[in-house]
């Protein structure tokens, strides 16, 4: 049995961690016995609990001392660091970990200085792969070192969800349900409207149409999700004027691990390219997402169970490039996004 530990370090935005998930559960695969610790930011830490095959966490927090992640980086006799940030404060911890094995990746290495905390730098291009893949690519990279030989993609499953919340935070959020009118075994669809991006908004009368579909056409109650302020705002005034049907409002409620939770027991989720899609990839949930200025190519859930729109045509996407042009959001109608609906749900 390997006593080996492994420190992993992603200290960018949440979107970044959520996207990090994978390659942890491809390490845990290929190192099934060893240690593995994440380095993350505090507000990342409760659903980093959340990813399969972690051992523990270590929280960042911005603008204090953080003596436990300094000690941590000098005392953790680890064989191997893996930096999926890029930064310079990533690279100090890197290096004064003492590891055996110290990945980053070129395209982050940046000045001599930072270069000279790795012994080893993967030349994957962000540009070329999925975001998935390129933090994939720092696993494989590391099990090359080893001595190992990473799992060949076509002759080896899609594995399995990268992120499980607890039953008990999902019993939770059914009883929170039931108290706004969604009885425990009822079927429930998700619509994710929000974005940070007012390029990526849809149609305020798309989205009513939807609602109608999901609740009046299949029977489910729908639960409308999203951070309530900033861009989000105003637009979700306008759509909840627009609504014809009845709507569970959740907006400004629910924290991020919540979302996750209620994501894993819905029938069906269907949104912008936003946070609240990968947290419905990460489970392998039902989704039809939407993507107008942002390429597919580098951010689409890839389970069977993922239905990719944009405004290149009616029927699904299902050839992606690395270089494609975006379009309006607009562009995207309503009958698509309702058969793909009816397809998943099918």
């Amino acid at each position: 049995m390997s006593s080996a530990r492994y420190l992993l370090i992603q200290l960018k935005r949440i979107g970044d961690f959520i996207l990090t998930a994978p390659a942890v559960q491809a390490l845990r695969a290929a190192r099934p016995h060893a240690e593995i610790v994440l380095l993350v930011p505090m507000q990342v830490t409760a659903l980093a609990e959340c990813v399969p095959g972690v051992d523990r966490i270590i929280p960042y927090r911005s603008g204090r001392a953080n003596l436990e992640t300094w000690g941590s980086a000098l005392a953790g006799e680890w064989e191997a660091v893996l930096d999926f940030t890029g930064t310079d404060r990533a690279a100090l911890i890197v290096q004064l970990s003492r590891a055996v094995h110290r990945l980053g990746y070129a395209k982050f290495a940046g000045h001599r200085l930072r270069r000279m905390a790795y012994t080893h730098l993967s030349e994957a291009s962000v540009r070329d792969l999925h975001t998935v893949d390129f933090h994939l690519a720092l696993v494989n990279e590391l099990l090359g070192q080893l001595g190992e030989h990473a799992p060949d993609p076509a002759t080896h499953p899609e594995p399995g969800p990268a992120l499980i919340t607890a039953h008990a935070l999902r019993e939770s959020m059914r009883s929170r349900l039931a108290d706004l009118g969604v009885p425990r075994d009822a079927r429930y669809a998700i619509i994710h409207p929000g974005t940070a991006r007012e390029e990526k908004f849809w149609l305020d009368d798309r989205w009513a149409e939807v609602a109608a579909h999901l609740h009046d056409g299949h029977g489910l109650h729908v639960l409308l999700t999203g951070s309530g302020d900033g861009l989000e705002k105003s637009h979700l005034a306008r759509l909840k004027t627009a609504l014809r049907t009845p709507v569970v409002d959740l907006t400004g409620s629910c924290s991020l691990l919540e979302t996750a939770a209620l994501i894993a027991g819905s029938q069906v989720i269907v949104g912008v390219d936003s946070m609240a899609m990968h947290l419905s990839a990460l489970q392998h949930r039902p989704q039809v997402a939407l993507f107008g200025p942002t390429n597919p190519f580098h951010w689409r859930a890839r389970h069977e169970h993922s239905v990719v729109l944009t405004p290149a045509g009616e029927l699904p996407q299902k050839v992606f490039k690395p270089k494609a042009k975006g379009g309006e959001m607009a562009a995207i109608s309503a009958r698509a996004v309702l058969q793909a609906v009816d397809t998943l749900i099918s």
